[in-house]
């Protein structure tokens, strides 16, 4: 009578491997043992594929996607004079911190004739003295004798122009539709903040004022220097 028991033995190689023992208890002489490797040839066992290392092939690089929109480069307007500078900037939108030094320059225009005014008629009201400034104000961008230009927007080298380019002279409709707005209490600091939430926007640089009346505040060039006779 035979007995067959499997075992696994470590093998320092390969690992463990199975071995089949055969008792055989039918002998006279005692138990008969009997080995058996029951571990694969190695010729037999599968190959094993080695990883392939092959390089993945590189993808190019993606181009950015834009929407289309660029801001404008800031214009500087403080070049040191130099003509030529200002020259390449002209006719391009005026800068946030440009345009606020020429409205202060043009409020203390119109505290001025305030002021003249009613230094000139102690008698009147300061009613008129506050219509005066008023009327600077709204008018101020199309008055003929100033060539359309306020007296902030000359110092500043900056114009109001129609969206075709047109100068407000004499447009008294657009001076009105765009600056008698800011009459009404508080509404300019509206416009301030319309302003700066633009300056990243396809509106940089329209106020509501501006979208009204179609028109833009532009730099405009310097003069050139007269020639040396």
């Amino acid at each position: 009578m035979f007995s067959v028991t499997k075992a696994k033995t470590l093998d320092d190689r390969s690992g463990f491997h199975s071995l089949i023992i055969l008792l055989d208890l039918s002998g006279d002489s005692g138990i008969a043992i009997s080995v058996m490797n029951d571990e694969t040839p190695p010729s037999a066992r599968p190959a094993i594929r080695p990883p392939d290392l092959t390089p993945l092939p590189q993808t190019p690089p993606r181009e950015p996607v834009t929407t289309g929109y660029v801001p404008p480069t800031p214009v500087n307007m403080f070049d040191g004079g130099d003509t030529a500078a200002s020259a390449s900037y002209a006719g391009t939108l005026a800068p946030f911190n440009t345009r606020m030094l020429a409205a202060l320059v043009d409020m203390f225009v119109a505290i001025g004739l305030q002021i003249l005014v009613t230094l000139i008629l102690p008698g009147f009201s300061m009613l008129l003295a506050w219509l005066v400034g008023m009327a600077y104000l709204v008018a101020r961008d199309s008055l003929p004798f100033l060539g359309g230009q306020s007296v902030g927007k000359k110092a500043m080298k900056l114009q109001v122009v129609t969206q075709q380019g047109a100068s407000l002279v004499n447009n008294w409709e657009a001076a009105l539709i765009r600056n008698g707005v800011l009459v009404i209490p508080f509404f300019g600091f509206i416009e301030v903040i319309i302003l700066l939430t633009r300056e990243d926007k396809r509106e940089r640089g329209l106020r509501l004022g501006d979208e009204w009346a179609k028109t833009k505040v532009i730099v405009v060039a310097k003069p050139a220097p007269p020639a040396d006779s």
